[in-house]
């Protein structure tokens, strides 16, 4: 089970997190929320030992890290960006690939290059290609941002009926709807040093889930009122 012990972590003067704690059932999804400039990019940066940090990160394993900028390599077409992260045999590598961007619906942009695609577009390759790649743990840090929403709730019916792959997943988000659709439980961070301020469970199975049901309308209500302190 990923779990986060004890986490310190300070940007010069200031104590972003002291002793924070957090567990991670194995192959579900949490959403993680709060206000800008809290904590939550710092937290997925911590989980993968990105930053100097005190404490220990446990079981996350290999991840896979969707960032809010798409870095994908200008020189190779999309299908390239997917396939360049993957090993194993050619066909299955092809396989793999296109099965995410078919996924993430750009399936029509395999053989175009960034600078070709749109802002949403290049997100989307960004997540077909730690999707692809087959990490234990995905890290998404607002991967959605820039879609709108009908795009948006397609793409996270696709991932939450694929199981998010079978990964476990740290999602940061600042859309309730989203984190509604997408969670097995959603956390709403905030305080100096960053804490959690609400942990809440949701009904299960994701894909399954209605989102004007009782548990649903109570948690949006929760996580809204968690928000606004």
């Amino acid at each position: 089970m990923p779990k986060i012990i004890d986490l310190c972590v300070n940007y010069k003067d200031k104590v972003v997190f002291k002793n924070f704690n957090l567990e991670l059932p194995e192959h579900t999804t949490l959403c993680i929320m709060g206000k800008s400039g809290c904590g939550k990019s710092t937290l997925l940066n911590a989980a993968a030992n990105l930053l100097p940090h005190g404490g220990q990160v446990e079981g996350f394993g290999t991840c896979g890290y969707v960032f809010q900028q798409s870095r994908l390599i200008p020189s190779m077409t999309v299908l390239g960006n997917v396939e360049y992260v993957l090993q194993g045999e050619k066909s299955d590598v092809r396989r793999r690939a296109e099965r995410a961007l078919e996924d993430m619906g750009i399936a029509h942009l395999a053989y175009k290059y960034p600078n070709r695609i749109s802002g949403g577009e290049a997100g989307r390759v960004s997540l077909a290609r730690a999707l692809a790649y087959g990490a234990q743990t995905l890290l998404l840090d607002e991967p959605f941002r820039a879609l709108d929403i009908g795009i948006k709730r397609g793409i996270i019916h696709n991932l939450v009926d694929a199981g998010m792959y079978g990964a476990t997943v740290l999602f940061v988000t600042h859309d309730v709807e989203e984190a509604l659709m997408c969670a097995d439980r959603v956390i709403v961070l905030g305080g100096s040093p960053c804490d959690i301020m609400l942990d809440i469970p949701l009904p299960s199975p994701r894909n399954e889930r209605g989102v004007d049901e009782p548990q649903i309308n109570a948690a949006r209500k929760r996580i809204i009122e968690a928000l606004s302190e």
